[in-house]
């Protein structure tokens, strides 16, 4: 049978050379015996006890409490792990609870979004908050648009965020019910749909000319996060948001092109309009 001084003893537990000095003056662990100097010598089985004690008081038990656990003559060894680790699951289960509070904070902080935790659950449910987030920093991160969202809507009260999601959810409800209704994504209805999405984007989050929103298109087409969640709500949407847009992006280019190209063949009348008179000659 092993023997073990108290220093090694108190390494192998991981506790203090003063704490195993309490526990024999309380009677929670006492040495099997002393060497002929009158050191104190721990068994293996004394190295058993103290491990459980050890990892009792970890758990948060009083010294009293793990006096009576530990000298219940009832309880076997395979007893002690058992109940060690129930309480160890639990224990994680409450440190998962608290890492996921934490994270949900941390993620909504790098979102820009102010509200308090009571808010977020009535804004935005009980939709996975934090890898939505996440998924937002590591798509635009590194872009101006997402510095700009974030600026944008850390100022965001429970109300403007309700507001803003009311909207959008009425354009997505639209652009749905076009799309049951077989109305083709280039028909002026969905594309006045694309453009108001393209509004809501702009006035809300980021700046957003048609451009940008051809590039949320491609996003939406390729089943990123959004465009798994508009294929949610019906198959196939995502598809029909990203060809609505990119036709209401290339009407707009026509249109551009047209004005361009009404305003370079106008060519004004010497001191005015043909129409309007030249406030020197009246």
């Amino acid at each position: 049978m092993s023997e073990h001084t108290v220093s090694a003893a108190a390494e192998l537990a991981g506790v203090s050379v003063r704490t195993l000095h309490h526990y024999d003056q309380i009677g929670l662990v006492r040495p099997n015996s002393r060497s002929p100097a009158g050191y104190r010598l721990y068994s293996d089985e004394d190295l058993r006890l103290l491990h459980r004690v050890v990892f009792y008081r970890e758990l948060g038990l009083d010294l009293a409490e793990i006096g009576d656990i530990v000298a219940d003559p009832d309880h076997t060894d395979a007893d002690h792990l058992h109940r060690q680790r129930e309480l160890l699951t639990e224990r994680i289960a409450r440190f998962t609870a608290m890492l996921a509070v934490i994270d949900e904070e941390l993620a909504a902080r790098k979102a820009g979004i102010g509200l308090t935790p009571q808010q977020r659950r009535e804004v935005f449910g009980d939709n996975n908050f934090v890898a939505h987030a996440e998924d937002a920093r590591q798509t635009w991160g590194d872009t101006k648009e997402f510095t700009q969202r974030q600026e944008r809507t850390a100022r965001y009260t429970q109300q403007d965020w309700e507001k803003l999601r009311a909207e959008l959810a009425e354009i997505n409800r639209g652009l749905a019910e076009a799309m049951l209704a077989g109305v083709p994504a280039t028909d002026p209805v969905a594309m006045d749909l694309a453009e108001q999405h393209r509004k809501h984007t702009d006035r809300w989050f980021h700046d957003c000319d048609h451009a940008t929103h051809r590039g949320l298109a491609e996003h939406y087409r390729v089943n990123d996060r959004r465009g798994k969640n508009y294929d949610d709500m019906m198959p196939g949407l995502s598809q029909y948001v990203h060809d609505a847009i990119v036709a209401n992006a290339d009407r707009s280019t026509v249109d551009t092109t047209r004005s361009l190209s009404v305003s370079k063949n106008h060519k004004p009348t010497l001191g005015g309009s043909s129409t309007t008179p030249n406030p020197a000659e009246v």
